[in-house]
């Protein structure tokens, strides 16, 4: 693993303990040292990879899961709610409530559908915001229709994938290559439908190889066709076990 995957690695083993101390008074020294960094360094790798500071971050994070609670339970008690949520004062809360979703806590629980949910069934109440560094242009390319065999895997660890004890996909990629008749166009990997947390142990993985058209064997009986369209094609760096 080299020096970026490392920092990576330490970044989301941080968000893994920030969302299990969302109730509690998490400081930025805590989460630091669990990253095992100084404060220092870590607020500014943490800005970096996730684009925004570590404190913003947690904020954010303890305002979405009470809006979260909020969209649930309608007899919540908003001070018990403010104290879990990691705040001193019901008045702090209301006013941090407000600055991030434009309603108070008491509104949006008598009417949660004021917010808009995000895509992210994961963090439906997720209020993007735009990063502070240009993301590179990635190229635009026609490709044709292609044909995926596949294995299904699953489960992610820490932000990774492929890490059970059965998911050796080097040799069983290997495997497939000898035993198809037709050109290999492509590897893959991918996930069916998106991972909700660094720790999703059911969320399938579905990785085989590319090629012009279908053939039998014994290696998959899983195909998959993708239509002919427009990619964004970009190089990835780092680790190709890291979700992002």
């Amino acid at each position: 693993m080299d020096t970026n995957d490392r920092i990576r690695a330490r970044i989301e083993k941080a968000v893994l303990f920030i969302e299990d101390n969302l109730s509690t008074n998490l400081r930025v020294a805590d989460v630091a040292k669990n990253a095992h960094l100084s404060p220092f360094h870590f607020q500014r790798l943490f800005s970096a990879y996730l684009g925004e500071p570590v404190s913003q971050y947690i904020l954010c994070r303890r305002l979405e899961r009470a809006a979260n609670i909020l969209s649930k339970k309608t007899t919540v008690n908003l001070l018990k709610l403010a104290l879990e949520s990691g705040f001193d004062t019901h008045s702090s809360f209301t006013k941090a409530f407000k600055k991030r979703f434009g309603v108070t806590p008491s509104a949006f629980r008598d009417a949660p559908v004021v917010l808009k949910e995000s895509i992210d069934s994961g963090r439906p109440f997720l209020i993007a915001s735009p990063g502070n560094k240009q993301i590179e242009a990635a190229e635009i390319a026609d490709l044709s229709q292609f044909e995926f065999q596949f294995r299904q895997s699953h489960g992610t660890l820490s932000g990774s994938f492929f890490q059970l004890s059965d998911q050796d996909v080097s040799t069983q990629l290997s495997v497939l290559l000898s035993a198809n008749s037709e050109r290999c166009l492509n590897t893959i990997s991918c996930f069916p439908e998106s991972p909700q947390s660094l720790n999703d142990k059911g969320i399938p993985i579905w990785f085989g190889a590319a090629f012009a058209a279908r053939s039998k064997n014994q290696w998959s009986e899983n195909w998959y066709t993708f239509s002919a369209g427009s990619w964004a094609i970009f190089d990835h760096w780092g680790d190709y076990g890291f979700l992002y």
